[in-house]
């Protein structure tokens, strides 16, 4: 047996020395390979696993400029290594295809992780990328980050790019300063730059587009050169094209919108807008059904939620102005406060119908009266005769939009009565004085009859002036008759003064008989 277990160890001394061509270790089953020193083991290999356990470090040389050396291949394909051309310092290549060993002269560091990274990097330099297909195509870029399966597959020389997704940033080519965060975020830009996108698609469509930001899914998703736009919000600015400076902040807000200047904060507020302009909507649904009106500003949740085309109108207030459709130069200011017509022009209103007092610190509105901006100027001749015709009546407020469907059962009428008129006593005033300018009764819309009370003040003026004139010519004729009737009193005290006289006179005929006497009066 010694002489046996001396032979073995001869043998394999005598085929360890010699070169073979083929070296086969089998291992039985369930057996280990180990490498070890006598007290820590250092490699093992196991037969039911086939796993090779390292126990210790595994060191590489450097590859340097080497396309063999420190180089870990996957099957025949290049999978680590760290390749630096003359210039370069601190690459690292992880991945299928990653890097390449054609790189020339370029400085700083580049960092390659995944299939194909770095893939044909020229000069490039300080650029990472992590992913399958990562900075594929890069050659001149410098300093850009890419990070997800074909991030920056693209990019040859567009440089500070940042990548985090699948397919973000897939065809930039020159682009710069982009920040794409989300599968498919800015996965169609080419040259535009200073773009960031976070969220799924955010930006997908863009091509040359420059300084939008886009924060959401689908947000931006199919601009393409539209510049300076702003979305935060899922679906926010997702039809947008070619627009320009609009900011969308809300789910859906400015969802269809093509034109530019726009502001939309709240959900789906201008949802709907195509080539409106210069609108600012702030609440949920406001200006929800604007195509293309422009210069409207809506404050407040569904105010002018049914504008369509109706343009520089102003609502402010819950619901405020939304009945509003292609009205114009409509102003609504309180919750609910709606115009005379969906259609109106040039009105101002505040509140709805419970608004009970208009309070502020002066008792009347400022309005332009310049002379300079007035023609054909001349004396009114309605007054005293025209108010005349007026009805001033007494009455209890029991206002149809109180009850559903607008049909009052007078289960609501108003407890206190006030004072006014009735517009349709109005209207046939005016008719029938042909002075249907006088606007007293506004008829935007027949179903619900407005007066307008301050119109008849300067009739009310002209009507107190012509009393004025009535009331001096009497006074003139009553002091006239003053005059008169005293002079008439005086002649009347003098004939007085005669009459008494005469009797005295009389009277001392008498006592004197036929005597001839001379009678001095003393009246002239």
């Amino acid at each position: 047996m010694k002489n046996f277990k001396t032979l073995f160890i001869l043998l394999f001394i005598s085929f360890s020395v010699f070169a073979q061509n083929n070296i086969t270790n089998t291992l039985g089953t369930g057996g280990t390979f180990t490498v070890k020193d006598a007290t820590a083991n250092f490699l093992t290999v196991t037969q039911s696993t086939g796993l090779v356990n390292i126990l210790n470090g595994l060191r590489l040389e450097d590859t340097g400029n080497s396309s063999t050396t420190g180089v870990i291949f996957k099957g025949a394909t290049r999978f680590l290594h760290n390749f630096q051309p003359s210039g370069t310092s601190t690459n690292t290549f992880l991945g299928l295809n990653s890097g390449n060993f054609s790189m020339s002269s370029a400085y700083g560091s580049n960092t390659g992780l995944g299939i194909n990274t770095l893939n044909s990097l020229t000069t490039g330099y300080n650029n990472t990328a992590v992913g399958a297909y990562s900075l594929n195509s890069n050659t001149t870029g410098i300093e850009n980050t890419a990070s997800g399966y074909m991030s920056l597959y693209n990019n040859t020389t567009g440089n500070a790019n940042s990548a985090y997704g699948t397919n973000s940033l897939y065809n930039n080519l020159g682009g710069n300063n982009n920040n794409a965060f989300g599968h498919n975020s800015l996965n169609h830009n080419t040259t535009g730059s200073d773009n960031s996108a976070v969220g799924f698609r955010a930006l997908f469509s863009n091509t040359t587009g420059h300084d939008n930001i886009s924060f959401g899914s689908s947000s931006l998703e199919n601009n393409l050169v539209g510049i300076a736009n702003i979305a935060i919000g899922s679906n926010a600015m997702n039809q947008n094209v070619s627009s320009n400076y609009n900011i969308a902040i809300g789910y859906r807000s400015l969802l269809n919108n093509v034109g530019n200047y726009n502001t939309s904060i709240g959900n789906e507020s201008l949802l709907n807008n195509t080539s409106g302009f210069s609108n600012s909507a702030l609440g949920y649904n406001s200006l929800y059904n604007n195509t293309t009106g422009s210069g409207n500003v809506a404050v407040g949740r569904s105010s002018l939620e049914s504008n369509t085309t109706g343009y520089s109108n102003t609502a402010v207030g819950e619901i405020a102005g939304n009945s509003i459709t292609t009205g114009s130069f409509l102003t609504c200011i309180g919750y609910g406060a709606q115009p005379s017509a969906a259609d109106a022009t040039n009105e101002i209103t505040f509140g709805d119908s419970w608004i009970t007092s208009i309070r502020a610190a002066v008792t009347s509105i400022t309005s332009l009266s310049d002379a300079r901006d007035k023609k054909n100027i001349k004396d009114l001749d309605l007054g005293i005769d025209f108010l005349m015709k007026l009805k001033p009546r007494k009455f209890n407020w029991d206002k149809r939009e109180w009850y559903e469907n607008n049909i009052s059962d007078g289960s609501k009428v108003k407890e206190e009565p006030t004072a006014g008129f009735i517009a349709q006593e109005l209207d046939e005033v005016q008719t029938d004085e042909n002075a249907e300018w006088l606007k007293l009764v506004l008829k935007t819309n027949p179903e619900k009859i407005e007066a307008t009370y301050g119109n008849l003040l300067p009739i009310i003026v002209k009507a107190i002036q012509d009393l004025k004139n009535e009331n001096d010519e009497l006074k003139l004729k009553n002091k006239e008759f003053q005059v008169a009737n005293n002079e008439l009193v005086s002649r009347l005290s003098k004939f007085e003064q005669l009459q008494t006289a005469l009797v005295s006179e009389i009277e001392k005929l008498k006592t004197n008989g036929n005597k001839f006497t001379t009678v001095s009066l003393g009246v002239k």
